[in-house]
């Protein structure tokens, strides 16, 4: 009946009846869980006056290629990955949690968003019924959709999380049924995994609830990939992606369980050894192919982490555009204030980021790199990262960012004349690599004609590589520059004061404790004095006290680095005793922590 009733714009009675089912086999799961657990030691805490938890008895640890008894005893979950809600303790060997959590600093040191504190006080309610649940996330999208736009932005999302819950479940079926999952085919292990994405799915409620209100608020644009006309629609590049992740899924699959067996690993290092990258990078992080080191794992890697998020790491990811914008809303209103007094005007930071420099460092695939460019379309970009393979396909995302945003506001090629644009496009593309050739061979040929080499310049206005082109959109086409720099972050190739902002995406935690401290007194070498740092990374100790305990199980995959992350001080690690920045503020959205730092302002003499 409830299936029936759906009315909301965007969430499909087909949508509904999945998440009853899904809602169905994680109480199934949950009730085998307790059955099991039921004669389990309780864990123990100590609470300071104020009630924030700041001690606990962690059992999340375990030596380095031991098995996991969380695993044998809970399941894989989804995507083989462990729940982070509170559960009953592990019983791996004990360690004890700081007296003072980080996100205890944190509240000392940051200007925090209400998203800090909705985050730390959110947790997941197990007991409310299946059509409870579904009809709290119905009520939830209805009091968020006000608009056209907003229905638009919600029936996308739910198809795209309904989507990744799909190729994941697949993944895990066909996995478990190959018997690669924890040794042995089960198919109740599948149902856990679903189970497990159910509860993911309430949480992606929330991240789009936080999502959209940044949208209609002004802070970001809406995702530019929204638009049915984006390659993502396309059933041929979907069908490419979804082979990619099914062979990627069992494959890591498959070397997380062998490894959990092994006393001692011997599947983490990567096909190549090089003294041109650091040890603790050849690391094949998450078990995916390869690590960051070949063509295939740049191609499978951003659907695999949203298959991980059930869709939601791009809005996730977003929250690092808050601080972006209120540093722009600052920024102007400074210089409207010189202005007045009659200082230079000659370098003033537009809305549209035209004469703003920002670097993002490890920027992987350049999937985020495009959301920050169609928000500022005439900043002058760099993206750094080590793999040259993943830096191959962050030029491609850039280049289709330009193409796709160049067709949409090039409302005058239509019908005939845009047939005829592409032709020459094309054709133009085929002259190009035959002058190539020729050149190859000795051989000089005439240049283009007039028309050919227009069109070939349409490609790109200023854009990547810093070509400087014509566009014929004209002057609401102009794009800034984007180059890309192969290079690790603790040692980077540029000048002093290079940059207005900096970003850092989901990096910090992949780098061993005493790399970190270099990398932050790079990320404020190159920052403009005024300019802004903004770290977007997992949520650590504190974030979210009901999670704390379970935090630590996602280093079993691989990430040796992880645990050392949750204690990690930004404001230590940053601030004055570290990089010599002043923090500024802070957000949450579900597994993302936002971070941003101040670079002080020279004295003026």
């Amino acid at each position: 009946q409830l299936c029936r009733d759906v009315s909301t714009p965007g969430f499909t009675p087909t949508v509904a009846c999945a998440v009853l089912m899904l809602r169905h086999a994680a109480r199934r799961a949950t009730a085998a869980a307790a059955r099991t657990f039921s004669s389990a030691p309780r864990q123990t805490c100590a609470a300071t006056t104020d009630g924030r938890l700041s001690l606990y008895q962690s059992r999340f640890s375990r030596p380095a290629g031991s098995a996991s008894p969380a695993l044998d005893r809970d399941g894989p979950g989804w995507m083989g990955r462990p729940a982070t809600d509170a559960k009953l303790p592990l019983e791996d060997a004990d360690e004890l949690f700081p007296a003072r959590t980080p996100a205890d600093v944190d509240r000392e040191h940051f200007r925090e968003a209400p998203s800090v504190r909705f985050w730390n006080e959110w947790s997941h309610d197990d007991t409310k019924s299946p059509s409870t649940s579904v009809s709290h996330i119905l009520s939830q999208i209805a009091a968020a959709t006000k608009t056209p736009a907003d229905a638009r932005y919600w029936a996308y999302h739910v198809f795209r999380s309904s989507w990744f819950i799909g190729q994941g479940a697949a993944g895990m079926l066909a996995s478990s049924l190959a018997g690669m999952a924890e040794g042995k085919p089960s198919l109740s292990k599948a149902r856990a995994g679903a189970g497990a994405a159910n509860r993911l799915v309430i949480e992606a409620t929330q991240v789009y609830t936080q999502d959209l209100a940044r949208i209609n608020s002004g802070t970001h644009k809406p995702p530019w990939d929204m638009d049915p006309k984006h390659r993502q629609f396309n059933p041929v590049f979907v069908a490419d992606r979804t082979v990619r992740f099914l062979s990627e899924a069992k494959s890591t699959l498959e070397k997380h369980t062998a490894s959990a067996k092994q006393e001692n690993p011997t599947n983490s290092k990567v096909w190549l050894n090089s003294p041109l990258y650091p040890d603790y990078y050849l690391n094949t992080f998450h078990y995916q192919t390869d690590g960051w080191l070949s063509k295939e794992s740049a191609k499978v890697y951003e659907v695999s982490t949203e298959t991980l998020f059930v869709g939601r790491q791009d809005a996730m990811q977003r929250t690092a555009l808050a601080p972006l914008r209120e540093w722009f809303n600052e920024m102007n209103g400074e210089e409207a204030s010189a202005n007045e007094d009659g200082h230079d005007k000659n370098s003033k930071i537009a809305s549209d980021g035209e004469n703003v420099n920002l670097l993002e460092m490890a920027c992987g695939t350049g999937r985020f790199l495009t959301f920050t460019r169609d928000n500022y379309p005439k900043m002058n970009v760099t993206g750094l990262d080590l793999s040259p393979f993943y830096l191959a396909e962050a030029r491609e995302n850039a280049v289709y960012w330009e193409r796709f945003r160049g067709e949409k506001l090039d409302s005058k090629s239509t019908g005939d004349k845009k047939i005829a644009k592409d032709v020459a496009y094309f054709a133009s593309g085929a002259l190009r690599n035959v002058r190539s050739m020729a050149s190859a061979a000795g051989f000089t040929l005439p240049p283009l004609p007039g028309a050919l080499r227009s069109v070939m310049a349409c490609e790109s206005s200023e854009g990547v590589d810093g070509q400087k082109t014509e566009e014929t959109g004209g002057d609401k086409n102009d794009v800034g520059t984007c180059e890309f720099t192969q290079a690790a972050a603790e040692s980077m190739p540029f000048p002093d004061e290079s940059f207005h902002v900096v970003t850092c995406v989901y990096l910090f935690h992949e780098l061993p404790p005493a790399v970190r401290k270099q990398v932050a007194k790079e990320a404020a070498r190159v920052l403009k004095p005024g300019g802004v740092f903004i770290l977007a990374d997992s949520i650590q100790l504190g974030d979210r006290p009901l999670a704390d305990k379970h935090l630590g199980r996602f280093g079993d995959f691989n990430e040796p680095y992880y645990r050392s992350w949750l204690r990690e001080c930004t404001v230590e690690l940053f601030g004055s005793a570290g990089a010599g920045l002043a923090p500024w503020t802070k957000e949450l959205c579900s597994s993302t922590k936002v971070v941003s730092f101040r670079k002080p302002k020279k004295q003026q003499m």
